[in-house]
């Protein structure tokens, strides 16, 4: 090969620089290195990318036509590569750039069949895999073709994908360039793609291989659904082998290119690889891996004569976390009695250390004792449970049902018994007084203590001791919703007992009566509706709200001199909602610092327009009152006095309980900037390495911190703990918690079981893991069928399509949104006093609560049955739907 060391490298090349020659060219030349079969080739270098466009005055018009492509908008981003490939393909080659190319292809191959392959400077990295956004060409034969090709690989440097892939991803466009592979070409028997870890679980333990035939671009390119199997990494045994659609096959042109050939019948229905051909390119996997220090690798290959050859290695793009093994759900005291209900339905992932710490354990008892102080209990608390009253098993919050019988708790129950009598009226009529004059306005006012303070002008001290007491204020509010919830709840359960029951006629169910009623999380939805209103009135800045993506509207907006109203409307709802929680654990953002969601619900309403069930939502509260009269009149006297004060109070408050759920979280945002305050105070020490490093650690250990002797810290120590802790609870994430702990929990006493009476209190039924109908909490009324959307985060909204079912562990308030575009939901947990049940009952969806285990049975795309008056969700089809 003619010897170009700053302009051409072989394959061979130990440490090639990513910043010279890519990213694929990387991994290919440390796999020739290693010995590992690669085709034979060379490379090309970033310099010679750089050359082209200086000796032909590029930058300056590429760069004009990029940063002018509209994020979001496909044809935008269309037309300026359109301009800059035309720009490259005018372009002349430096003549010391032509000339090393030619004489190396020459010299390898005698002007042989090639594949002529993008290696891009921010390509095949850990969190950028750029997958597919470059060109490749192949079958490329002579010096011409290699040198057209060669320049049309730095062109699809600009391609459409590659432009809006990098604005998603926040890349510098402008920092980049593009190295070029030069590979002899295989005219492959049977190609595909490996990878050394399970890409879609994470389970480093599992290899999974895909193959079909011919070359590997049947595969990449999506034309063929490949075989797929799963190996055991240890044995490399086939645990699981699923054939694919393979109809058709991409092979060699006659002369130059590729071209698409029919698949013989009998191989499309059959395996691609044997079981011996599946251990030994397993092997060869796991060798990739092992050069690149254990990082589980994503690689193309391809057979050809029996022969397996690597074409690519790179790191797994966004690899889930490793899951657990051998999970055991057990209290973490013997004897405890745990249940996943109350307050922990609103922590539908595993818990932060802080969190855990200063909310789940500390916050939530002293709100506990505070609410036995406000209702003058007869008795001690500790007299009755055990301490603290809600744990964590595996990362996930439970509360403790493990009371403590004992013969002076006997004596005491005659007193408890006279103060309940004495009390409750009393209770139920001053319960929403005591809400709106001392819980709310007491938590409020603890709130804008710390809002108005400056965290620069706190010491760590004073932060860390503002944290504490704001997550112990919202743990306190919470008894407070507490008892709004149990008045919801006691008033409802009783009307809903008496609706379904003989002495009413009718296919009745409490919810129909329970609609129509104003509520923050309605005002809220309410208001983007008039903002969305707003914005489509104005075509221009519609298309534009469109055409971005939701992470960038807002952003975009702001740049608009006639977009400054709508604007101000947008930051003025985040203002009043966003302190909404998607999740209670104080280290997940909130609303008004993760707004895309919201943004996302924006963009539907703009693109499909307000769905008819929602423009009627002003008659639900009509249909109601229609109904309740028809039932009246049904009645006779008696009963007809029943169902009056019955439905009164849960008319009285239901509302209420989700006025109170509303507030729920309020001080996050005040909380979250004092504990990231903290957080950069250690960073910039060099304790942490990054600010949200805070939620990883406890309050006793940031106190520790916090001291005025800290010279004993060992920065490392404290880095490694927070890290290990992080990928513990990312790990977490792929756990499906019980609905008890232990499963098997019976509530036995003695002879007492009263399993029966703690069943009623639960919000999550026991459905098994086969079977096609599950059975949940008839909770919204009516019937649907439609595909489903499986939401397990906030990262996932945008997964959500108009006219699908929304399923999810649980919703709060900050979920809201997605209810715009929702036909029906199905959660694990709640009960017809959840925030979903009563959203549902707004937005009139049918809605099934509390199945146990929906988002482990269905799968996105999967077609279902929803009924939300008898409680069922069928499964109609065991696959997601193709589009």
């Amino acid at each position: 090969m003619a010897n170009h060391p700053l302009l051409i490298m072989p394959l061979k090349t130990r440490a090639l620089s990513l910043a010279h020659f890519g990213g694929k060219a990387r991994g290919l030349a440390a796999l020739a290195c290693a010995g590992l079969p690669v085709p034979e080739g060379f490379f090309i270098a970033t310099s010679a990318y750089r050359d082209f466009v200086r000796h032909n005055g590029l930058r300056a018009a590429i760069l004009e036509l990029a940063l002018a492509v509209q994020p979001g908008r496909a044809e935008s981003a269309e037309a300026a590569s359109i301009a800059i490939k035309q720009l490259f393909s005018a372009g002349q080659f430096p003549d010391y750039v032509s000339r090393a190319i030619a004489e190396s292809y020459q010299d390898f191959t005698g002007e042989a069949a090639v594949a002529v392959r993008s290696s891009a400077t921010a390509e095949d990295l850990p969190g950028l895999s750029f997958a597919g956004q470059q060109e490749s060409y192949l079958n490329v034969r002579g010096v011409d073709s290699v040198m057209s090709a060669v320049r049309d690989c730095w062109a699809s440097l600009w391609s459409a994908r590659a432009i809006a892939y990098r604005q998603r991803m926040v890349v510098d466009s402008d920092s980049l360039s593009m190295g070029v592979v030069v590979q002899m070409m295989l005219e492959s028997e049977i190609s595909g793609v490996a990878f050394s870890a399970n890409p879609v679980s994470g389970d480093r333990s599992e290899l999974v291989i895909n193959s079909s035939y011919g070359l590997g671009e049947a595969i990449v390119s999506g034309l063929v659904t490949p075989d797929s199997y799963l190996l055991d990494r240890e044995s490399l045994a086939v645990s699981a082998a699923t054939p694919g659609e393979k109809s058709q096959q991409i092979v060699y042109s006659e002369g130059q290119g590729v071209e698409t050939q029919p698949l013989l019948m009998e191989q499309r229905d059959e395996l691609s690889l044997s079981p011996d051909q599946l251990s030994g390119l397993a092997e060869l996997v796991l060798q990739a891996e092992g050069v690149f220090n254990g990082i589980p690798q994503d690689i193309e290959w391809a057979l050809v004569a029996d022969k397996f050859w690597l074409l690519q290695s790179r790191p797994i793009t966004n690899l889930p976390a490793q899951p657990l093994a051998d999970v055991v759900w057990q209290p973490p005291e013997a004897g405890a009695k745990l249940m996943r209900r109350q307050v922990v339905e609103n922590m539908p992932e595993p818990l932060s250390p802080l969190f855990e710490d200063l909310y789940l354990h500390k916050g939530l008892d002293a709100g506990m004792d505070r609410l036995v102080s406000i209702l003058e209990m007869p008795f001690k608390l500790d007299d009755l449970i055990s301490r603290p009253m809600f744990v964590a098993v595996n990362g996930y919050g439970y509360s403790r049902y493990d009371f403590r019988f004992s013969w002076s708790l006997l004596l005491l129950l005659p007193k408890i018994l006279v103060w309940y009598v004495r009390s409750l009226p009393k209770l139920l009529k001053n319960l929403v007084p005591l809400w709106e004059q001392t819980g709310l306005p007491e938590y409020l006012g603890e709130i804008e203590r710390y809002r108005l303070t400056n965290a620069a002008e706190l010491s760590e001290a004073e932060l860390l001791t503002g944290v504490r007491t704001l997550a112990s204020a919202d743990a306190i509010y919470w008894f407070y919703i507490t008892l709004m919830v149990g008045a919801a709840k006691v008033s409802e359960g009783l009307f809903a007992w008496f609706v379904s029951s003989r002495l009413v006629k009718g296919d009745l169910t409490s919810g129909m009566f329970l609609g129509g009623f104003a509520s923050k999380t309605l005002e809220a939805q309410e208001d983007l509706e008039a903002i969305a209103s707003q914005l489509s009135s104005h075509d221009r800045l519609r298309d534009l709200a469109l055409a971005c993506a939701a992470d960038d509207l807002l952003d975009q907006l702001r740049l608009e001199p006639e977009a400054q109203m709508l604007v101000s409307a947008i930051d003025s709802h985040l203002q009043t909602f966003g302190h909404q929680v998607y999740n209670l654990d104080f280290a997940a953002p909130t609303q008004a610092e993760q707004p895309a969601p919201v943004l996302l619900s924006l963009q539907s309403m703009l693109r499909y327009g307000q769905p008819v069930r929602q423009i009627g939502r002003e008659n639900l509260a009509a249909d109601r009152d229609a109904l309740t009269q028809t039932t009246r009149n049904s009645l006779g006297p008696v009963r007809r006095w029943i169902f009056k004060h019955l439905l009164g109070w849960a008319q009285r408050f239901g509302p209420y309980r989700e006025q109170a759920l509303f507030y729920m979280g309020a001080a996050w945002p005040t909380l979250r900037r004092l504990s990231l305050a903290l957080g950069q105070r250690q960073v910039a020490a060099g304790r942490f390495s990054r600010a949200e490093d805070v939620f990883y650690l406890s309050g006793d250990e940031l106190e520790e911190l916090c001291s005025a002797d800290t010279r004993h810290a060992d920065p490392a120590e404290i880095q490694a703990r927070i890290e290990e802790r992080r990928n513990l609870r990312q790990m977490r994430k792929h756990l499906h918690p019980p609905a008890r702990v232990p499963q098997d929990l019976r509530f036995k006493f003695g002879w007492l079981d009263l399993t029966r009476y703690f069943e009623v209190w639960e919000t999550q039924k026991h459905n098994s893991d086969t079977g096609s109908r599950l059975k949940g909490f008839a909770v919204s009324p009516g019937q649907v069928t439609a595909p489903a959307v499986v939401i397990s985060s906030v990262a996932d909204f945008a997964l959500m399509r108009p006219g699908s079912i929304l399923v999810c562990a649980t919703t709060t308030p900050a979920w809201t949104p997605l209810f715009s575009q929702a036909v029906g939901l199905v959660t694990d947990i709640g009960g017809i006093l959840a925030h979903g049940s009563i959203v549902a009952r707004e937005y009139g969806i049918p809605a099934v609560l509390g199945t146990g285990n929906a988002t482990a049975r269905i799968v996105t795309g999967q077609v279902l049955t929803l009924d939300g008056t008898a409680g069922t969700v069928t499964l109609m089809s065991d696959s997601p739907t193709r589009e």
